[in-house]
């Protein structure tokens, strides 16, 4: 929490904001896979140990827990790890949507980004042929898939995390 923190308090002046949502996103999934290994070795160490005291079947008992958590945990980390490695290519990538607007293009949509409501900054046309900011459409496909207009598909996954947040559920073991 405290990286994010400081990921968000370096000023919009030096940081962009697509820049500043991929570090969040590589923030969170590094900490995601942190949360799920942190307890590993603590719940292997109890259940091995589990009902040592009872003898031979307690023990017994034990390791085929704990090789039963391994099994899960490491399937579950594995699913994990293969978000984390598709996370990386993208902050490594710096993807954008859509190409450059010319300004003839700006002009014939009108000069007005249809989602900030104020001039063009780094205008980007998408494949629909709609225009709108760098930054607005960036913001937008945080959450959606689509074309704020037409609804037409432009990207094929949203990307979660970038604005910050975190996972709600709760990670038992």
């Amino acid at each position: 929490m405290g990286v994010k923190c400081l990921i968000l308090l370096v000023p919009s002046s030096l940081v962009s904001c697509r820049t500043q949502g991929r570090w969040l996103m590589l923030t969170e999934e590094l900490g995601q896979v942190h949360q799920a290994t942190a307890p590993v070795p603590l719940w292997f160490r109890y259940l091995v140990t589990y009902q040592e005291s009872d003898g031979t079947p307690g023990l017994t008992l034990g390791v085929l827990l704990a090789l039963l958590y391994l099994i899960l945990k490491l399937l579950g980390l594995y699913k994990q790890w293969t978000v984390l490695l598709r996370t990386v290519r993208v902050f490594l990538a710096g993807e954008r949507c859509g190409s450059a607007a010319t300004r003839a293009e700006c002009m014939e949509a009108g000069d007005v980004c249809p989602i900030c409501q104020g001039e063009y900054r780094d205008p980007r046309v998408l494949i629909c042929q709609h225009i709108f900011c760098d930054e607005c459409i960036a913001l937008w496909f945080n959450r959606e898939k689509s074309c704020p207009l037409c609804r037409a598909v432009i990207t094929d996954q949203v990307y979660r995390w970038r604005d910050g947040a975190t996972s709600p559920h709760l990670q038992i073991y």
